[in-house]
């Protein structure tokens, strides 16, 4: 599976500099999401495991945090994007069930002392190919490579446990995006002025590995373009993953808004 996704990098990869020999546009995105979060996980070792939700069982707590995206746009119509999150979940609770994680039992009545690190990322190509009613409606195709990697830790102090496990996915991802602009859009790759690059979207990319897990990532929003460089966006993005290979597993949702500003070079 991984020399199909090093394959897949490699391709885009080369995408990208020849796209950078064309002189393209260059987009640096900055966001800030707040999202809710859903964690559950199964981590086993000799046999010793439990279904884990690290909200309601370890008193994780949601947290904000940024996203970084890069966008080089090679044609009209048509760009390369990378992206990438990280964010750190703690939490602090007296266990009222006994929890099996990594080997280990914590036992009711034992302070947990949790964490959740997260990393998200991807790379693809976006493509729209179809435009309507005098450019004002675009719709294209996304195909993705995406990757998770985490680690989850428990750490009990009164039990003397202090366990860890990392995770790690990933997943080749295709989907459709749809712009809708009040203007006749203008072209990144011409740098034509601002306004009209203002515009609504949607987009929505996925894969389904069976039982090696999923990824589903949907998002809207606006994009405002006040100046020939500049932009802000906001919206809102769900993100579903899940990473397994029985019987261990590790499944995360997030959903929430988000605002961000985008800096074309």
């Amino acid at each position: 599976m991984w020399k199909k996704v090093m394959l897949i990098c490699a391709v885009l990869l080369f995408t990208a500099s020849w796209a950078f020999a064309q002189d393209a546009v260059l987009e640096f995105e900055g966001r800030y999401w707040i999202p809710d979060l859903v964690a559950k996980a199964k981590i086993e070792e000799s046999s010793i495991g439990s279904d884990i939700d690290f909200k309601s069982d370890l008193g994780i707590k949601d947290e904000n945090f940024p996203e970084a995206r890069f966008i080089w746009n090679i044609g009209p119509d048509s760009k390369i994007r990378l992206f990438y999150t990280q964010a750190k979940f703690k939490g602090d609770q007296t266990v009222t069930r006994s929890i099996d994680f990594n080997g280990k039992t914590y036992t009711v009545g034992s302070v947990v002392s949790s964490k959740l690190d997260l990393q998200y990322f991807g790379l693809g190509w976006i493509w729209q190919f179809l435009s309507l009613g005098d450019e004002k409606i675009k719709l294209g195709t996304i195909l993705e490579l995406k990757g998770v990697a985490g680690k989850a830790a428990l750490d009990a102090p009164s039990l003397a446990f202090n366990e860890s496990a990392d995770f790690i996915g990933g997943l080749p991802t295709a989907g459709l995006v749809l712009e809708l602009s009040p203007f006749k859009q203008g072209k990144p790759y011409e740098k034509e002025s601002s306004w009209k690059n203002s515009k609504f979207y949607t987009e929505a990319s996925g894969m389904s590995a069976g039982e090696y897990g999923y990824f589903i990532d949907a998002e809207a929003g606006f994009k405002l373009a006040p100046y020939k460089y500049f932009s802000i966006n906001g919206g809102y993005r769900y993100v579903s993953l899940k990473a397994e290979d029985a019987p261990d597993y590790a499944k995360i949702e997030l959903k929430g808004p988000f605002v961000g500003a985008t800096l074309r070079f």
